[in-house]
């Protein structure tokens, strides 16, 4: 018996509002329009360290006080080990392409943009939440969508969602400039960026011309 060809795993990212989810469903909806299979995934994941993450984020469960960013990396960290786990590589392991709504660079530029110096002298940010997710699968590509933080306050402005809790504007243009140095945050990684103030549709061209190599 044959053993199953490993799907592959690709991660898209970028700044609140930069339209990840409605790309990663796009690019899904292409796979599947080739025959192939594809499973669709996000993070904060489903499970248990998850579900706590998405109370945080959307302030009904407060964390951490002076440590809040330590605290997050540090759950973010063991939810992606659960997430790779339970969901990710048996899904790789049976031949199904992984498309995830973000993954480790997300930590890398949340939690380095809001960790506060006063609290950590002396401490690199960046190589500590590197160390935490040492052991996270890597991902075969990771889709960096490159917005301004402009357009992408305008597209949070058109949802019905309660604001959550990294979506101040101030921080937003941080994340930003953290997004388009990714290759530093995850040295080695494949990184493909694409211009996100696009329309909708022209992203999902871009996104899928880019992809098409890795295939």
């Amino acid at each position: 018996m044959t053993a199953a060809i490993r799907g592959k795993f690709v991660v898209f990212e970028g700044i609140d509002g930069a339209g990840t989810t409605t790309q990663l469903a796009r690019y899904g909806a292409h796979l599947r329009s080739l025959g192939q299979a594809v499973h669709l995934t996000r993070e904060p994941s489903a499970g248990p360290v998850g579900s706590m993450l998405r109370l945080a984020l959307s302030k009904r469960l407060e964390l951490g006080g002076a440590t809040h960013a330590q605290t997050m990396a540090l759950l973010f960290a063991a939810d992606r080990l659960d997430h790779v786990a339970h969901e990710i590589e048996p899904h790789l392991a049976l031949g199904t392409h992984v498309l995830s709504d973000r993954y480790d660079l997300s930590s890398l530029a949340y939690q380095t943009a809001t960790t506060e110096p006063a609290h950590n002298p002396g401490v690199d940010a960046v190589l500590w939440v590197r160390s935490l997710n040492r052991f996270a699968l890597r991902p075969d590509a990771t889709v960096v969508l490159d917005v301004s933080p402009d357009v992408a306050a305008q597209r949070r402005d058109t949802r019905a969602a309660q604001i959550e809790l990294y979506e101040r504007q101030d921080l937003q243009a941080k994340l930003a400039a953290l997004y388009r140095d990714a290759e530093r945050l995850v040295p080695g990684d494949c990184i493909l960026h694409i211009d996100g103030n696009a329309s909708a549709d022209a992203v999902t061209f871009a996104v899928i011309a880019a992809l098409a190599p890795r295939r």
